[in-house]
């Protein structure tokens, strides 16, 4: 499926899902928008060129998204929420592209991740030895690269009670097609999650509304 087909996707769900690819520069996204004195104070601690582009590219992908400017504040753990908590949302970045999902009542997660064989050095961490052999044994990248990011998709949903992905999250046998659906476990809770994904020849974007 090509990056063009799905920069907005809106869906039967009421998710609002937006993949954004980073062209600009960061003067030129500071054009695109009006950052609010909480931004701009946030702005002027950023030293990396690259985390002010991603900065910037989620602020710029949530205003294409609704067609106004969101003031987005952190919790003490880092999640993003919109200060006037009209959404539940969820951001990711890999290099120039940026993914943000919002949801008016569930929680969400997304996940996006540029496709790199460096999977493949370090599946063990995160996939238990059942899930290793179920899944190629490590042999498939887009596989692994699915179960990684369906990973970090649910621990943005469940926080800290997700952090070892390796025996706290279950990924179950799944089909490798350019767009389909994951099956997940949270081991501890038994609970679980129906999470939907998309590859390109560019990424690979995983999402979920719990």
């Amino acid at each position: 499926m090509s990056e063009e087909k799905i920069n907005n996707v809106i869906s039967k769900n009421e998710e609002y899902l937006k993949v954004y690819e980073i062209n600009e520069s960061v003067d030129e996204l500071l054009g695109l928008l009006q950052l609010s004195d909480y931004d701009q104070l946030k702005f002027k601690n950023i030293v990396s060129e690259k985390r002010k582009l991603e900065f910037l590219g989620i602020r710029l992908a949530f205003k294409e998204l609704f067609g106004t400017e969101k003031d987005i504040r952190y919790d003490s753990d880092g999640k993003p929420f919109f200060n006037d908590n009209s959404y539940k949302i969820s951001v990711s970045h890999s290099k120039k592209w940026v993914a943000v999902i919002a949801h008016p009542i569930r929680q969400v997660g997304v996940d996006i991740e540029c496709r790199t064989d460096k999977i493949q050095k370090i599946y063990k961490r995160f996939l238990s030895e059942i899930e290793q052999d179920e899944l190629s044994n490590g042999q498939n990248i887009s596989q692994l690269l699915l179960a990684w990011s369906a990973k970090e998709t649910l621990f943005k949903i469940i926080g800290n009670e997700a952090v070892d992905f390796s025996k706290q999250l279950r990924i179950f046998p799944f089909e490798i097609k350019d767009q389909g659906e994951i099956t997940a476990e949270h081991i501890q809770t038994k609970t679980n999650y129906k999470l939907s994904y998309i590859q390109t020849s560019s990424y690979t974007l995983v999402w979920c509304l719990s």
